[in-house]
């Protein structure tokens, strides 16, 4: 029997690739808990640093 014309052969080498998408977005979907932060750490903002000087430029004002 030819190894290229075998059906096993042709579903594994497509169901190879979709079990690890499928696994991986598995993965993915899942809530990550939050990161533990040093003590006396506060968790930031993500704001862009021109944001953050203008904020600061119009508060002090």
């Amino acid at each position: 029997m030819d190894l290229l014309h075998s059906t096993w052969f042709w579903i594994v080498i497509i169901g190879a690739p979709l079990g690890t998408v499928l696994g991986t977005l598995a993965r993915l979907s899942q809530k990550q808990p939050p990161i533990e932060l040093p003590p006396g750490v506060a968790p930031g903002t993500y704001a862009r640093r021109e944001q953050a000087e203008q904020d600061e430029d119009a508060a002090s004002r």
